[in-house]
């Protein structure tokens, strides 16, 4: 899949941003047997631990800021509408 088309970057954009995380050790460029042009953006064990180590900090703030913002009903009603919206995503054509 297509990087840049998944999160609607700009190509040059998407560039700087891995080779950001290249130069941190975050993720490695494999070579595309397919296509000499393109690359696998593959993450490393260090990506992998920056990801686990962030994860406990992500959670708390997701859980103080909107969790713990609403109501066991509006969360009931938000995971309808969720359940709804991805729903109607998945039937979209590619």
């Amino acid at each position: 899949m297509d990087l840049t088309k998944l999160v609607e970057w700009e190509k040059s954009r998407m560039s700087h941003q891995v080779g950001r995380m290249v130069k941190r050790g975050l993720v490695a460029k494999e070579e595309c047997p397919d296509d000499g042009r393109g690359a696998f953006i593959v993450a490393t064990p260090a990506g992998y631990q920056a990801i686990e180590d962030a994860a406990p900090l992500h959670v708390e703030h997701v859980r103080r800021l909107f969790i713990d913002a609403l109501t066991k009903d509006e969360l009931a009603a938000m995971a309808r509408i969720s359940a709804r919206v991805l729903e109607h995503i998945e039937k979209q054509p590619d």
